[in-house]
């Protein structure tokens, strides 16, 4: 029965569809068949159709606008517009279903961390990885580079390390090649703890990448002697990718064996104000020199204050002909230097603001920019992206605070709060409620009591829109600061600081839980494992000391390396102050540790443990 109706509604639909353009019978007769000459009608041959007002849309005019949209974007892209190419992909193609679709929500989670959006590249290879089409094994290895990317924008090189040893068995041969690369730049980016980390993994074919790295890690080594520690790892692992085709580093290392500087010029103020410091610089120099197996350069100290200005001092070390100097420290003296020919290259101990690259001169300093970069890389691996400033009043702190603040805005860091505070009670108590909006919730319950004429109860808690205080002070500040935090209900907001706060070892008199949950940046060569400066002596009241000494031991490293880093701009290696990259202005940047007191011991910081509300929904 149900059959019969089907078919009605089928026929009766059929002649409404036909009677809305001719009139037809139904019930007619089985149509004869009709012959041509019968079929031939003068009456019939002027009459002429109306032209119909439905025109379906082809279903390939749509899909074409979508394609032309990411076709725009992929434009966008390439001349490095971010956000246009994202705009254009979010409102054009990710909302509609086409063939570009995969394709574009990868394109716009790479848009995305160009723009230092990290949650949104991730949700967009999400996005992505729902689809379809995600499961055909080349879209997976897609889906990996586009992660490995990703992550290699905010520096977090376990995960890129992990990513692109996974890929390293999945990719065609012929992409093989530039991952190991790719992989090669993040295994020279790790941490030394890091590395050893890895290590334990008891992974052959990582351990064979972390090997080598670890050769040209070990500063004692001349580059001959890390070209035969290479060769001979070559031959005992003859089928690893490293050994079948070399890192471009030891290619290049082959090149440049014989150019080992002979001869290098100190240009320090060795008296006055600075003696201090230039003294530090120059026992950690020599530390690194004698520590040298191989044939050593012949080395001459300046002291920059025996002449009348530092242009004559600079004239004075030309005059030995160097390979290379290293100084002047004072930021204005490099100023000066900035502005003159330099027939020999120039390592100056300290960076301008504002850098014009001159020929030949190079910047390798203790600045705080490099340290915030790597606090605020560290956050972003967890999905922390808002933050508040807390400063001390000292000049120092708050030029620190405004580099933080820039730092911020150019890395798409909320700063929700920017408070300084005088060193007193009531001044740290004044900032602290700022900060966390404590004094806005007291008005608040005030006005309602008055407008009630009646007390009201209230129950206080921490903003919901802070992972953490970027805090710019010393240790003896910190521990005044942090029991505040945790009295207003931001227990579980961590501090983060530069290697600043970290002035002096922790005296007796702190408590161990007021330095807990701060998190700063320290050199590798001031952590209690590292004994790379062990013969020089420490003073635990001056940590500033013992950065300029590793300051010292890793210019006369980079004074060796230099024609690596210039033939090799991609060259990274591990030293006293972190893992030393070179950019494309001369300046040579840092990556520290990232420590934390546990105890009252100082141990390493994992990210992890404090940014663990952000942890489910980023990563």
């Amino acid at each position: 029965m149900s059959r019969i109706h089907y078919r009605i509604i089928s026929l009766t639909l059929g002649a409404f569809l036909l009677s809305a353009c001719h009139s037809v019978n139904l019930n007619m007769e089985k149509p004869r068949v009709v012959t041509q000459a019968e079929n031939k009608n003068p009456a019939q041959d002027e009459r002429t159709d109306l032209p119909s007002i439905y025109h379906p849309l082809k279903a390939s005019s749509a899909s074409q606008r979508v394609i032309n949209a990411y076709k725009d974007a992929q434009v966008f892209y390439g001349q490095a517009e971010y956000q246009q190419a994202l705009t254009t992909l979010t409102a054009n193609v990710l909302p509609k279903t086409s063939s570009v679709q995969f394709e574009a929500y990868l394109l716009a989670a790479a848009s995305a961390s160009e723009l230092n959006y990290l949650a949104d590249a991730l949700h967009y290879v999400q996005s992505a990885e729902k689809l379809a089409v995600a499961r055909r094994s080349d879209n997976q290895n897609r889906l990996k580079l586009t992660q490995a990317s990703i992550f290699e924008h905010v520096d977090d090189w376990l995960t890129v390390i992990n990513l692109r040893m996974d890929l390293s068995f999945s990719l065609p041969l012929s992409e093989k090649q530039k991952n190991d690369a790719k992989l090669w730049l993040a295994i020279q980016s790790l941490t030394q703890n890091e590395l050893e980390a890895l290590f334990q993994q008891q992974k052959p074919l990582l351990n064979g990448w972390l090997s080598i790295s670890e050769i040209l890690r070990d500063p004692s080594l001349s580059i001959e002697q890390q070209l035969t520690m290479f060769s001979l790892w070559q031959t005992g692992n003859p089928n690893h990718p490293a050994a079948i085709s070399p890192p471009h580093d030891f290619q290049v290392l082959s090149s440049v064996k014989d150019m080992a500087p002979q001869k290098m010029v100190l240009l320090l103020p060795m008296s006055g104000k600075l003696e201090r410091a230039s003294q530090a610089i120059v026992d950690g120099f020599f530390a690194a020199y004698y520590r040298q197996t191989s044939a050593r350069p012949q080395v001459t100290v300046i002291n920059t204050e025996n002449y009348p200005n530092i242009i004559e001092a600079l004239a004075a070390a030309n005059n030995r002909q160097p390979d290379i100097i290293i100084g002047p420290l004072q930021k204005n003296n490099v100023a000066q230097i900035s502005r003159v020919v330099l027939p020999y290259p120039v390592i100056a101990l300290n960076q301008l603001d504002v850098n014009q690259h001159p020929k030949n001169l190079y910047h390798f300093s203790l600045t705080a920019e490099d340290e915030i970069h790597e606090l605020i890389s560290f956050a972003k691996q967890e999905g922390a992206n808002s933050a508040a400033i807390l400063s001390t009043q000292d000049t120092w702190a708050l030029k620190q605070s405004d580099e933080f603040r820039v730092a911020a805005e150019t890395e798409n860091v909320i700063i929700t709060s920017n408070q300084s505070y005088a060193n007193t009670p009531k001044g740290r108590q004044d900032a602290i409620q700022k900060l966390l909006l404590v004094n806005e919730s007291y008005g608040r319950k005030s006005l309602v009591e008055t407008w009630t004429d009646t007390k009201v109860d209230s129950v206080s808690r921490s903003r919901r829109d802070l992972d953490y205080v970027y805090f710019v002070g010393k240790l003896n500040d910190a521990k005044q600061i942090r029991p505040l935090l945790d009295f207003y209900f931001a227990d579980t907001i961590p501090m983060l600081a530069s290697s600043t706060l970290n002035d002096s070892a922790p005296d007796n008199s702190i408590n161990p839980s007021d330095i807990e949950r701060i998190l700063f940046t320290e050199a590798p060569a001031l952590l209690p494992t590292n004994t790379s400066l062990n013969e020089l002596p420490s003073n635990q009241n001056s940590n500033i000391l013992r950065r300029l000494q590793a300051l010292g031991a890793d210019a006369y490293l980079l004074a060796n390396k230099h024609t690596l880093f210039t033939l090799l701009p991609s060259t990274k290696i591990s030293a006293n102050t972190g893992i030393i990259t070179m950019d494309k202005t001369g300046v040579f940047h840092k990556r520290p540790e990232i420590m934390t007191y546990r105890k009252g011991n100082l141990v390493y910081a994992n990210n992890q443990l404090f940014f663990k509300q952000k942890e489910d929904t980023q990563k």
